[in-house]
């Protein structure tokens, strides 16, 4: 059957979900998915074929890289650069992962703290993260000259540019937003209130102003982002996360 691991792959997601929460469903999993619950059904039995299309959705939806998407499809490197896989060929593994996991940002932003200190272990213990992510890391930043590494010396190479101009990178952005939203989470249980600021506004909007919110928003973050920087005394690394979205629909609701 065409593309059964990646059938497999969505069965075992699945089962992943429900040993997580024990409500979970495969219907539950179609909406996450944004697909008809019982064509995703059908497709999970086997009763319905899975396209290639369809697959290069759902990788989307399941914020899966490129090589992963390769390898549950069965796609060699004949295959790429031809046809629904022309996409594959413009982001590589580093640069979704680079993207996709939070630690390689907060690596580039420790080099401005005044007590950094170039070794992979003080790295790992500060971030709370494995030495072998932190060498991984580190070696994938220096491939894509991320990260510059002279005479003991490390230099962020990066900037504010982080969009890589490709459909995956929307995916890739989806997973460090999860990642952040995670991590928010952890915060809020074991961070005092002190050091950090989790707030919440629930309030009617017209939805003609939204996008000159986001903007707003936007500009906010770079100002908060220069107001932060311009210090000579960097001791830390924090995430700042807003979110603005619709938790009604009631257009649909008019009578």
């Amino acid at each position: 059957m065409r593309n059964e691991k990646f059938r497999q792959h969505l069965q075992q997601e699945l089962i992943r979900k429900i040993e997580g929460n024990s409500n979970f469903s495969a219907r539950a999993f179609a909406k996450q998915l944004k697909i008809e619950p019982s064509s995703f059904i059908q497709i999970l039995n086997g009763k319905r074929s899975l396209t290639d299309k369809m697959c290069l959705r759902l990788a989307e939806a399941l914020c899966l890289s490129p090589e992963q998407v390769k390898d549950l499809m069965g796609v060699g490197k004949e295959d790429t650069g031809s046809g629904p896989f022309d996409s594959f060929s413009n982001i590589s593994m580093d640069a979704f992962k680079v993207i996709s996991d939070w630690h390689h940002y907060a690596i580039l932003e420790l080099t401005y703290l005044k007590h950094f200190q170039p070794d992979l272990k003080w790295i790992s213990k500060s971030l709370g993260i494995s030495t072998h992510e932190v060498r991984d890391a580190v070696e994938r930043l220096q491939r894509l000259d991320f990260l510059i590494i002279k005479d003991g010396k490390w230099t962020d190479n990066l900037g504010d540019a982080n969009n890589f101009g490709n459909e995956y990178t929307t995916a890739a952005v989806r997973k460090l937003q999860k990642q952040v939203l995670e991590k928010a989470i952890v915060a809020l249980e074991n961070i005092s209130y002190e050091e950090r600021v989790q707030t919440s506004m629930t309030l009617p909007v017209s939805k003609r102003k939204v996008k000159e919110a986001k903007s707003r928003i936007l500009h906010f973050v770079d100002e908060l982002d220069a107001f932060l920087r311009n210090d000579s005394d960097l001791d830390d690394i924090y995430h700042i996360s807003f979110s603005l979205y619709p938790i009604s629909n009631t257009q649909e609701n008019q009578t």
